[in-house]
């Protein structure tokens, strides 16, 4: 596969072919600005540690696809805002934002890349908004504000319900995006749920089109109220799950 270097440009048509093939139908202009957000990443990675992946297929399939993987899950949920915690590079938010019409918040507590986001997103007018904060410390100024919590690669099960428990309104949703979680993670994830007002519905495993890499899609809706007062200190939910 090709690599990335400071300068190039993403081919839009490989955009297009990947996500049509995996059976997603974007604008020309949506594959434009999922390509230049993409590239821009690239670039910048330079000098501030986005990602890992460098190479032109890979970037594509495993950043762009893997974040639309969840627009039939957003399409269930409730009518209101979408946040992405710990947004990082802007996946899956940065796509979101693209390609449906709901509001996204992107959240991110390290200054760089928040910082990168804003700037990103307003030179391609993405209509993100970014939040330079801890999930926890979002839930205090915007109690049960959103229809849908995502999350990429962030933390374990038990610790993404925690976080996003209070961020939710009454049936929103929490969409974890993970690998291959394990039977001990989703049980502690239940257990978890319990405690926090939520409740297990979908967990979809897939593999990404195009190549073996196995993805779970794990679904908690907001149905009650948590058993304990939430948020919790920052950081409290990483360090000391409830299950």
């Amino acid at each position: 596969m090709e690599s990335m270097h400071p300068g190039t440009t993403i081919d839009t048509s490989r955009v297009a072919k990947c996500l049509k093939d995996a059976g997603f139908e974007p604008s020309e202009r949506q594959v434009e600005l999922l390509a230049l957000h993409t590239q821009a990443v690239l670039e910048r990675n330079q000098t501030l540690n986005l990602t890992r992946i460098t190479e032109v297929d890979a970037v594509i399939r495993l950043h762009i696809l893997d974040s639309v993987t969840i627009l039939p899950f957003l399409a269930a949920a409730p009518s209101g805002d979408i946040v992405d915690l710990g947004a990082g590079a802007g996946f899956p938010g940065v796509p979101l934002a693209i390609l449906q019409d709901r509001p996204v918040t992107l959240v991110e507590s390290v200054k760089k890349k928040a910082a990168f986001l804003a700037e990103v997103c307003e030179e391609l007018a993405i209509p993100a908004r970014i939040v330079g904060l801890r999930a926890e410390e979002l839930a205090t100024r915007e109690r049960e504000a959103y229809a849908a919590v995502v999350a990429r690669a962030l933390a374990s099960l038990p610790a993404l319900v925690e976080l996003a428990a209070p961020l939710l309104k009454k049936r929103g949703v929490l969409i974890a995006m993970k690998g291959s979680p394990s039977v001990e993670e989703l049980e502690s994830g239940d257990a978890a749920a319990r405690m926090c007002g939520l409740k297990r519905g979908n967990l979809v495993r897939l593999k990404l089109s195009g190549g073996d890499e196995e993805r779970t899609i794990v679904v908690y809706e907001s149905v009650g109220r948590p058993r304990l007062k939430l948020p919790r200190r920052p950081g409290m939910a990483q360090r000391h799950p409830l299950a």
